[in-house]
């Protein structure tokens, strides 16, 4: 192989390596322009609350899980902190006591269908299968009928489903892709930087193993404290939603 050829593939491989970069990054942060932008694009999907009131949401998905989901309440109960459970109706089946201990402490809980299938590829008839399954384990404890797409994603004809069902669709704008078990480093550094009113934080407390996030869990809350920010379940964030945020944290960050 030439020099000219060895130049030509490392720069094709380079510019490969640039191109998934940009794809996969807003997966692993979220800047606060881009989560403006989606909640913009697609209102009737929770992305962001605009609020000048120093409260965010942490929200966990998959649970509940033994051991993970113990230790996440664990910590949140030493912070004093308030989360939302989207939770998967196989899960609270397998772990009906941890289902039954985030509710007795206070934590709001919300539908994340019956299993770990994505909600992308499911038909209608599967995805209200599924949503109704789950609903009827959560029994009262969802009335404000909040749900998250398992996978995140869902197509339009499923998202005026699930509207027309009376369900309000819940995603986020604070994520690092725990799932894919990201530095613990980086992990607290992006949390750091996207910690702001309004946001809401998704991480995973279930189906598979999950102690990475654990472990970052306690920095997340202690910059939560240092920045004067409380811990809140969605319902409550959505209560102290203003029309428009005022922008003052945005410029002191960029300052």
């Amino acid at each position: 192989m030439n020099a000219a050829t060895r130049i030509a593939l490392a720069a094709g491989a380079a510019t490969a390596a640039g191109v998934v970069g940009l794809v996969a990054a807003p997966w692993y942060y979220q800047p606060r322009p881009l989560t403006r932008a989606l909640q913009r694009t697609w209102p009737g999907i929770l992305f962001d609350v605009h609020t000048d009131a120093p409260v965010f949401s942490l929200t966990f998905d998959d649970g509940p899980h033994e051991p993970y989901t113990a230790q996440v309440l664990d910590i949140l109960a030493e912070h004093h902190a308030r989360a939302t459970f989207f939770l998967m109706g196989e899960q609270i089946e397998r772990h009906p006591r941890l289902f039954d201990r985030i509710v007795r402490e206070g934590h709001q809980v919300a539908n994340h269908f019956y299993d770990d299938r994505h909600t992308i590829w499911l038909s209608n008839e599967d995805v209200l299968d599924s949503l109704e399954r789950t609903e009827r384990l959560l029994g009262a404890h969802n009335p404000s009928r909040l749900v998250r797409p398992s996978g995140g994603m869902a197509r339009a004809s499923t998202r005026s489903l699930l509207e027309s069902a009376g369900y309000s669709i819940v995603l986020g704008s604070a994520y690092t892709s725990d799932p894919t078990n990201p530095p613990r480093a980086y992990m607290r550094w992006a949390f750091r930087q996207m910690l702001e009113p309004g946001r809401i934080v998704i991480l995973h407390d279930g189906r598979r193993e999950r102690q990475r996030t654990v472990d970052v869990l306690p920095a997340i809350l202690d910059e939560a404290d240092a920045l004067g920010l409380r811990a809140v379940t969605v319902d409550e964030l959505l209560r102290h939603r203003t029309e428009f945020g005022d922008g003052r944290r945005d410029a002191a960050r960029s300052a």
